[in-house]
C-alpha cells in the first residue's frame, strides 16, 4: 500500500509518467497475485501417491477394434461384468481418487449422464490405483472404499463407481494414464480408448458410434 508521501510524489508527476507508474504498480500487483495463486494450486496438485514408484505392471491399453476383456465387480449391490453388460453400450473409466484429471472429468461425465440416459448407456468408473487420495511419499495409504465414497460425495458422482481392490480391470484392460476411458458397443467391441481429459464432444461421438 502506498504511503501519503508516495501519493504526493505520484500526484506531482507529469500525467504520462503518472500513468506509467500506475501501470507498473498494476503489473506488479497482478504478478504477485499470480505467484500466490500458483503457490496455492501447486500445494493442492497431485499428492505423493501420484508420483510414487510402484512395481505393478499393467497391460498395454486395449486397442480399438478388439473385444472387451472379461471383468466382474460389484458395487451398490449390483454386479457389473462383461456378461451382465453384453448387448448394450457402456463407458468404462479407470480412475484414481487422487488424480486431478479424474476430478475435473467428473463434470464432463455428469453432462454425458444427463444427455445419454441409463436406458441407453451404462457408465462405470473403476479404481486403478493402489493408493488413496491422502497418501504421501512417506505414508502410502492403500486405496479403500471409504476414499471412493468421499470422492463420489465431493464430486457428486451420479453413476456407479467400483473399488477394485485387486486392480483387476486396470491390469487386464490396460491403461496409459489416469483417467483411461473405454467405450464398448453392443457387440462387446471397443470403439474408443484413450486417457487424459477428452472433450465432451469426442466422447459423445464415440457413444453414438457405439450405438448409445
Amino acid at each position: 500500500m502506498s504511503t501519503r508521501s508516495q501519493r504526493r510524489r505520484q500526484a506531482a508527476l507529469p500525467p504520462q509518467r503518472r500513468r506509467n507508474a500506475v501501470a507498473a504498480w498494476v503489473v506488479s500487483a497482478i504478478a504477485l497475485i499470480g505467484i500466490a495463486t500458483y503457490a496455492v494450486i501447486a500445494s493442492h496438485k497431485v499428492p505423493g501417491a501420484a508420483v510414487s514408484p510402484t512395481d505393478i505392471k499393467f497391460s498395454p491399453q486395449s486397442a480399438v477394434g478388439t473385444q472387451a476383456k472379461p471383468f466382474s465387480l460389484q458395487t451398490g449391490g449390483v454386479t457389473y461384468s462383461r456378461a451382465t453388460l453384453a448387448g448394450r453400450p457402456y463407458l468404462l473409466e479407470i480412475f484414481a481418487t487422487w488424480c486431478p484429471h479424474c476430478q475435473r472429468m467428473t463434470a464432463t461425465l455428469k453432462d454425458l449422464r444427463a444427455k445419454v440416459p441409463e436406458s441407453r448407456l451404462t457408465m462405470l468408473s473403476v479404481t486403478g490405483s493402489p493408493y488413496a487420495a491422502d497418501s504421501t511419499p512417506d505414508n502410502l495409504v492403500p486405496e479403500n472404499q471409504q476414499d471412493v465414497n468421499r470422492f463420489d460425495a465431493s464430486y457428486r458422482v451420479t453413476w456407479p463407481t467400483a473399488f477394485d481392490r485387486d486392480l483387476t480391470v486396470a491390469r487386464t484392460w490396460g491403461l496409459t494414464g489416469f483417467p483411461t476411458f473405454y467405450i464398448v458397443n453392443r457387440q462387446g467391441k471397443i470403439v474408443y480408448a484413450d486417457s487424459g481429459e477428452p472433450a465432451e464432444k469426442t466422447l459423445l461421438a464415440a457413444l453414438i458410434k457405439a450405438g448409445a
